[in-house]
């Protein structure tokens, strides 16, 4: 009897780990959406209206953090070195950007977009140029979260049995503390 209910009791240890791998399997961790963003690279478009101004820009630097001020949201931190064209002069500036974002699941083209990108802050150089994007920043922030609800943050490698079976499987998307588990309704 005690026998049989500890082979149970072991049985049941591996199976609630088997359920533990999996569930983290099923799983992208914040360090994963970094390197994927650092091997983008530069992520270059253009904004403006004319007659006004334009704006040619590059985000570069882009990192995350996952789950870490708001359970449902992703935080993004990054760099834009631009050329701003306002009254017919060209101001060159680099400014440093932090938004916050819900991330979705497109279970089609495997990949993560997000959804209500919003700036929390910003700051930049040099003085002159910071003065002439001020009334403008609210077209800027149209602009980079027209381009980042378009570009994934994140997209499964189907040649990776992992990524496949995500693909697979997974249907929605929850933010964790450090990463992003996929739903994959199954449990």
């Amino acid at each position: 009897m005690v026998k049989n209910l500890l082979k149970s009791f072991i049985f049941f240890i591996i199976l609630s780990l088997g359920i533990i791998q999996s569930v983290q399997a099923f799983s992208v961790s914040e360090d994963e959406v970094n390197n994927y963003l650092a091997k983008k690279g530069e992520i270059a478009d253009k904004l403006g209206f004319p007659g006004l101004f334009s704006l040619d820009y590059k985000l570069n630097n882009l990192t995350t953090r996952i789950g870490q001020n708001n359970s449902e949201r992703v935080e993004i931190s990054g760099a834009m070195d631009s050329i701003l064209g306002i009254q017919k002069q060209e101001l060159t500036g680099k400014l440093n950007l932090t938004i916050d974002t819900i991330p979705y699941y497109d279970a089609e083209k495997g990949a993560v977009y997000l959804r209500d990108i919003r700036i929390l802050k910003w700051s930049g150089e040099p003085q002159k140029y910071m003065e002439k994007l001020q009334p403008i920043m609210p077209f800027i922030n149209q602009g980079v979260a027209a381009l980042m609800m378009a570009m994934p943050i994140y997209t499964l490698d189907e040649s990776k049995p992992r990524d496949a079976l995500i693909k697979k499987f997974a249907k929605g998307i929850r933010v964790e503390q450090g990463r992003l588990s996929l739903d994959a309704g199954v449990l």
